[in-house]
This record gives structure tokens, sequence and C-alpha cells, in this order.
């Protein structure tokens, strides 16, 4: 019995050798590799038994916590994945002869499960050892800086692994451009961001760019869970601009989810509150959802910042035009006039007059804006013409009265269906409209030509 007690206490520190005598055998072997590779030979016999050596270092208890067994492995990860891009590159050389397209459809090809390990190796330095981690990133500055001391104790290790990360860190790039010039957007909006979370590892700095860069691959991949993931990213991170929450807000629209669109432009609003597209956005969405009152105070604000823009006053006028002629959503007839018709009706004609005069540059704008004018004189002088009111003995005399003044308004309709139908030559529906108002209005010769002309379209 007190031999094999002997015998255990002793066995447990030549364990413990045996396992810094791994990371020993990984660090050899990695180097025997490093010197192949060199001489243009590259031998993964000895990358292999690097590998065989570094994972049993990994699983034991005094050596998977110390950042140098993390290095190692990250090192030679990232070895096999540069085996891997050589053998890709080399596929390429009989059939592309671009250097640099070559390249980047290797870049776009290549295996990455080795790429990410490194990369999650790099990662676990930081949990693990952090004051490692600050020396490779003391390192990385000087190197940058050119000002490193190959005599310092440590160096060799310490510079592979240092100018491993800057490589990764650069490759990461190269591979999120070769997979979106292989239209591979999914994976390479994930490289994107990995390159920006490698430069804040690395730097401490938030790379805007390549988050940035991110989000376009994502918005090309049509896929919305990649899309809000993104985005969101920059949004987490506090470098958002407007276009992050217009993004967010189109993936939600395209799963057909308008109360989660809602809250993102909400938030958006919230954080750039001055945005004008953000606002133009919940403006429509506010429409769609019939929130008039609601539209019309975005609206405002959007004219006070631009007030020669011809699609506010357009859409302005056209949400007073509807308060002011309310019409059933199931039958799509005319509803009673609101108490408040006369404020709206004039609300909607100075709007649609403003977007006219704006949109002198703008064909379509100012169609839009002289027909919806036009046609709300027209409707109007219609809905006076057909007007019942008063006792049996008033409604002669009323009707008199509301028939000279729905002529006024045909009479106002008809110029603006005019320029209308100058800036849409062959727009039917103007066309009819104007026939009719000649008529109504005493000019037959009018709408005799005009007549002619629909004809002639026909």
């Amino acid at each position: 019995m007190k031999k094999v007690i002997t015998y255990s206490i002793a066995l447990l520190p030549m364990i413990c050798l045996a396992q810094k005598t791994k990371v020993q055998t990984a660090w050899r072997a990695l180097g025997d590799y490093e010197s192949t590779v060199k001489d243009g030979k590259p031998d993964l016999v000895y990358l292999n038994k690097a590998k065989d050596a570094i994972d049993a270092a990994l699983v034991h208890e005094d050596t998977k916590n110390q950042g140098k067994t993390h290095a190692y492995k990250a090192r030679i990860a990232y070895a096999y994945y540069q085996s891997e891009l050589n053998t890709e590159l080399k596929k390429l050389e009989a059939t592309v002869t671009d250097k640099n397209e070559r390249a980047l459809l290797a870049y776009g090809n290549v295996p990455l499960t080795n790429f990410v390990l490194a990369n999650d190796e790099l990662n676990a330095i930081k949990e693990v050892d952090p004051k490692y981690m600050e020396v490779i990133q003391e390192k990385l500055i000087e190197m940058q800086k050119g000002r490193v001391n190959p005599t310092d104790p440590g160096t060799e290790d310490d510079m592979k692994i240092t100018q491993m990360a800057q490589q990764i860190k650069m490759e990461a790039g190269n591979i999120a451009q070769g997979k979106y010039k292989a239209k591979k957007y999914d994976e390479a909006a994930d490289y994107f961001a990995k390159t920006g979370y490698l430069n804040m590892s690395l730097t401490g700095k938030k790379d805007t760019s390549s988050f940035y860069n991110a989000c376009v691959a994502a918005s090309k991949s049509k896929n919305p869970a990649k899309i809000l993931e993104h985005n969101k990213k920059m949004v987490d991170l506090k470098i958002s601009t407007p276009y992050n929450f217009e993004s967010m807000y189109s993936a939600q629209l395209m799963k057909l989810d308008t109360n989660a669109a809602m809250e993102v432009l909400k938030k958006g609003r919230a954080v750039h509150p001055n945005d004008i597209n953000l606002m133009n956005q919940e403006t429509n969405l506010y429409l769609a959802r019939g929130k008039q009152v609601e539209a019309l105070t975005n609206l405002k604000a959007s004219i006070e910042k631009d007030s020669k823009n011809p699609l506010f006053y357009l859409v302005t006028g056209n949400i007073y035009d509807n308060m002011a002629n309310p019409k059933d959503k199931a039958t799509g007839k005319d509803l009673p006039k609101p108490k408040d018709f006369d404020e709206n009706f004039k609300n909607a004609e100075t709007n649609y007059q403003n977007a006219i005069q704006n949109s002198a540059s703008n064909k379509d704008m100012q169609y839009n804006a002289a027909f919806n004018l036009g046609a709300m004189y027209n409707n109007y002088g219609g809905y006076l013409q057909n007007k019942v009111e008063g006792t049996i003995t008033e409604q002669a005399k009323n009707q008199k009265a509301n028939e000279a003044k729905a002529k006024e308004f045909y009479n106002k309709a008809i110029p603006l269906l005019e320029q209308a139908l100058t800036l849409k030559a062959d727009d039917k529906p103007t066309m009819v409209a104007l026939r009719k108002l000649y008529l109504l209005t005493g000019n037959e010769a009018k709408g005799k030509e005009m007549n002619d002309k629909i004809k002639a379209g026909k």
C-alpha cells in the first residue's frame, strides 16, 4: 500500500512535465514545418505532428489555459489554412491568368474551417491570458511602426503570433471580398464582420468600414435575418448610421412584420432624429397603417427641412384630399363630408399647388400634382352638381346655385388637366376627364376635338 501511495504522489509532476513536453513538441514540429515551407517543399508530416501534440496539451488542465498553448494552436491552424489556400491557387493557375483575379477566386473558394479555428484561438488568448494579448497588441503596434527589437527575449515566438494576427486580419478582408465576388453574400457579410472584430481586438478601435461592408453584403443576400444581424451589430457598437435603421426596417417588411418595422423606425428616429429618410420611411408606414395625423406631423417637419421638395407637398396634399373626401374602405363609395371639410380642402389645394410650383424639373411629379388637383376640383364640382339640400320648395333654388358653383370648379379643373395632358400626352384618363368637362362647361368644339383624339388613340 505504501508503494502505491508513494508511486501515485511521484507521478503527478511527471504528468505535468509530460504535458509541457507536448507544448515543446508542438513548438519544434511547427518550426520544422515552417522551415520546409521556406525551402519551398512544405511537409505536412511535421504539421500533423504539431497538431497532435498541441491538441493533447489543450485538453489538459495544466496547459489548456496558457496563452502560449493557444498561440501555437492558432499558428498551426493558420498553417493548414495557408496550405489549403495555396492548393486552391495552384488549381486556378491553368484557367485564370490574372494574378489578382486568381487570388480573389481562391479566397472565395477555399475551405475556411482552419481559418475560423485560428481566429477563435486568437480570441481564446484574449480570454485565458489577457496580458499575453497585450504583448501581441504592443508588438503589432511596434511592428507597424518598424520599431521591433529582434534581440528581446521571446521575440521570435511573439513576433510569429503577431505576424499571424496581422496576416489573419488582412486575409479576413480578402476572404470577404472573394466571397462577395463569388456572390456568396451571406458568407461575405460574416467575414467583413470578422475583419471588423479582429481589428477591434488587435487595435482597440472600432472598424466602422468593415462593419458597414458587412451590412452592404448582407443587403445583397436578400436574407432578412442576415440583414438584421449585421446592421444590429453597428447599432450595438454605437457606430450606426441612418442606413442601418433603414436596412433593418426593410428587412422587417420583407418578413411582413410591420410592428417590428415601426419599432425599428422609432429607435432610428431616437438615435438620428434629424434624418429625413428615416422620417420619410416612418411617414410611409404611418400612411400604410392609416395614421394620417402622425404622417402629417412628419411631413410638416420634412417640409421645414426641405421646402423645395415637391414630393412632400404632393403626399401632404393627397392626405388632406383623402381627409376632405373620405371613402368607405370596403365599397369605395363616398362618405359624408367631414365637419372640417373646408379646412382640409384648402390645405389639399395649397399643397398640390406647391407641388406643381416646385416640380418644374420632374415631369412625373408635376403631372401627378396637376392631375390630382384637377381631379379634386372636378370631383367636388360633381358633388355640388348632384347635391340635394333644403325643403322641396328650396331645392330648385339651391340646385341652381350649386350648379353655378360646380361650373366654377369645373373651369378650375380644366387648365390643370390640360397641363397634365401636356406632360403625358397619351394619358387616356386625363383625356376622358377633359372631354366630359368641356361638354359640361359648354365648350362643344373642344369636347369634339378631345373625343376625336381619344378615338384616334384606340
